[in-house]
C-alpha cells in the first residue's frame, strides 16, 4: 500500500495509557476522516483494522537481489535464497525447470554454505558431527547404539532388579550370595557393564550361584543383547573419534533431557511468558480505549489462551489450537465477536516454523457453521463465539486474514537470515550435500555439479517442501508481525485523526 501525504493532527494525543508519542501517518487516515463523526461499532471495528494495517513493520524480511547476478555476488545465503525463490515462483507458475543459470547459481550456493559448515573456525558443529557419523564407521555405530540406549537401560535395570534389588536382599540371609547380587546391582546402578558382564560370568563359575532359579537369571542377563550393546557402547566412548563426534554435539546445544537443556527450556519459558505479558497488556490499553469511545454501546475485552473446543469441525492434525491472545466484542447476548486475534512470540525468528500450524488452525476455525455459537475455554473464562465470526479467519490463500497477526515485542535483528537454520539443515542433510562434504573433508576439490541432484529434488521432493517455500513463509509471517507499541501508537493517532484524544477527550 503507498504510502499517504503527510498531515496535520487536530491536536496532541493525551498519554493517559502511556502510549509513546509517535509521528506515524496513519496510512488510513482517508477512509478515518470520512467517518470521523461517528462511534458506532462497524467504525471502531474498521478503525482497529485502519490501526493494524497503518502499524510500522520492524521484522520484514529484507528484499533478495533484483537477478540472478546480483545473487551470485551477495553471502551464499542470499544466494541460495534467491535460487530457492526462484524454483518456488516457477513451479508455481508452471515454468518447470528455472533457466540453467539458477540451477547453477543453487548448487555454486550450496557449495560455498557446505564449504563455510566445515570450517574449523565458525562453522556449523551440527553438520560437522553429521559428515563424521557419515564417513566414520565407528561414529555411525555409537549413533545407531546411543538410539536404544534407553531401552536397553530399562531392559537391564529390570532383569538385576528382579534378582538383586536392596529390597529383595533385605529378606536373604546374610551372606556370600546376598553380597555378590549387591555388588551386580552397583554396578548395574553406575553403568559398569563390562565390570558387570565380567562378574556375572565369574559368579556362574561359582557352586553358590549354581541353584537353579539364580543360575538361569544370571544367565539371561549375561547372555541379553542390550548388555552386550551397553558394553560396545562405552568401548566406543573411549575411542578418539567418537568423543570429537560428542564435543561437536554438545556444541550445538545441550543433549536431550539433560539438566542444561531443562535449564535451556525453562529460560525460553520464561521469555515466552514476558513477551505475552508485553502483548495482552498493550491489547488491554486498545481494548479499554475502544470502550471510551463506544460510549457503553460494547464491552471490548482481552481473552488469554482460547482453546479450540473439542469435537470442532475439521483436520486437527498439526493445526494450532490454542490462540495467544484475542480482543473481543460482546454483545448484549454474551457472544463474542473476535475483532482482533494475536500469536504472541519472544523472537522474530520463531514465526517461520509457527505459521504452517496457525495457516491450518485458521483455516480449520473456519469451517464453524455460521449459525452456532462455540464455546472456547480461556485463561479468563468461557467465551462463546459466533460461527460467521469465526468464518471471518479463513486466510485468503497464504495471506492472513487482517484481524490475525503476530506480535513480538522483540527488537528486530539486524539483518533476518534470507534461509532460515531450518532449511539449512534439511539441505546440508541431503545425501549428496554429505557426500560432497565427506570429499571436502579428504582434502579433494569436487565440482559443484555434484550437488544437482539436491537441484533435482528441490521442486518435487515433499521432504524438501518447507526448505522450498521457506522464504515465502517467512516474508508473509514476518509481514504480519507487529511490535506491541507500535500498535499502541497506530490505534492512538488513528483515534486521534477521527476525532478526540486517545483518552477520549
Amino acid at each position: 500500500m503507498p504510502a499517504a501525504a503527510p498531515f496535520r493532527r487536530a491536536g496532541p494525543i493525551r498519554m493517559r495509557f502511556g502510549w509513546p508519542q509517535s509521528n506515524m501517518r496513519c496510512l488510513a487516515q482517508p477512509l478515518l476522516q470520512q467517518l470521523r463523526p461517528r462511534t458506532d461499532l462497524q467504525h471502531l471495528d474498521a478503525l482497529l483494522l485502519a490501526a493494524l494495517r497503518a502499524a510500522p513493520r520492524r521484522y520484514r524480511m529484507p528484499p533478495l537481489p533484483a537477478d540472478a547476478d546480483a545473487a551470485a555476488a551477495s553471502s551464499a545465503d542470499t544466494a541460495l535464497a534467491f535460487a530457492i525463490e526462484a524454483v518456488r515462483i516457477a513451479k508455481e507458475e508452471r515454468r518447470l525447470p528455472p533457466p540453467a543459470p539458477v540451477q547453477a547459481l543453487f548448487t555454486q550456493a550450496l557449495a560455498r554454505l557446505i564449504h563455510e559448515a566445515l570450517a574449523p573456525a565458525g562453522g556449523d558443529p551440527r553438520f560437522q558431527a553429521m559428515v563424521m557419523q557419515a564417513q566414520d564407521p565407528v561414529v555411525h555405530e555409537h549413533v545407531h547404539l546411543s538410539r536404544q540406549r534407553k531401552a536397553d537401560l530399562r531392559a537391564i535395570a529390570a532383569a538385576t532388579n528382579a534378582i538383586a534389588h536392596p529390597g529383595k536382599l533385605r529378606t536373604m540371609a546374610p551372606g556370600e550370595v546376598r553380597e555378590a547380587l549387591a555388588r551386580l546391582h552397583e554396578l548395574a546402578a553406575a553403568g559398569a557393564w563390562e565390570d558387570l558382564a565380567r562378574s556375572i560370568d565369574r559368579l556362574l563359575g561359582q557352586k553358590p550361584f549354581q541353584q537353579e532359579n539364580l543360575h538361569l537369571a544370571l544367565e539371561a542377563i549375561l547372555s541379553n543383547p542390550a548388555l552386550e550393546r551397553l558394553v560396545r557402547g562405552n568401548q566406543l566412548l573411549r575411542l578418539e573419534a567418537v568423543q570429537r563426534y560428542q564435543a561437536l554435539c554438545e556444541q550445538h546445544g545441550p543433549a536431550a533431557g539433560s539438566d542444561a537443556a531443562a535449564a535451556q527450556g525453562r529460560a525460553s519459558a520464561r521469555q515466552g511468558d514476558m513477551a505475552e505479558q508485553a502483548g495482552v497488556q498493550a491489547f488491554r490499553k486498545i481494548a479499554d480505549a475502544l470502550n471510551q469511545r463506544a460510549e457503553g454501546s460494547a464491552s471490548y475485552r482481552v481473552v488469554r489462551s482460547l482453546r479450540t473446543p473439542g469435537g470442532f469441525p475439521g483436520d486437527a492434525s498439526k493445526a494450532k489450537e490454542e490462540w495467544d491472545a484475542a480482543i473481543v466484542r460482546s454483545d448484549a447476548h454474551g457472544a463474542a465477536e473476535l475483532v482482533l486475534l494475536a500469536e504472541i512470540k519472544a523472537s522474530p525468528a520463531a514465526v517461520t516454523s509457527d505459521f504452517p500450524r496457525l495457516l491450518r488452525g485458521l483455516r480449520r476455525l473456519a469451517q464453524a457453521r455460521a449459525e452456532e455459537t462455540y464455546a472456547f475455554a480461556s485463561a479468563d473464562g468461557e467465551t462463546r463465539v459466533p460461527g460467521a465470526s469465526l468464518q471471518r479467519l479463513r486466510p485468503d490463500g497464504h495471506a492472513l486474514p487482517p484481524h490475525v497477526i503476530y506480535c513480538c515485542p522483540a527488537p528486530p535483528e539486524s539483518l533476518p537470515q534470507p534461509v532460515s537454520a531450518a532449511s539449512k539443515a534439511v539441505l546440508l542433510a541431503e545425501p549428496a550435500s554429505l557426500a560432497f562434504a565427506h570429499r571436502l573433508a579428504r582434502g579433494e576439490a569436487p565440482s559443484h555439479a555434484l550437488l544437482a541432484p539436491v537441484w533435482e529434488a528441490l521442486a518435487t521432493a515433499p521432504r524438501l517442501r518447507a526448505a522450498l517455500y521457506q522464504h515465502e513463509t517467512a516474508r508473509t509471517a514476518r509481514a504480519a508481525m507487529l511490535h506491541p507499541d507500535d500498535v499502541l501508537a497506530s490505534v492512538a493517532q488513528c483515534l486521534a485523526i477521527t476525532g478526540g484524544t486517545a483518552d477520549g477527550g
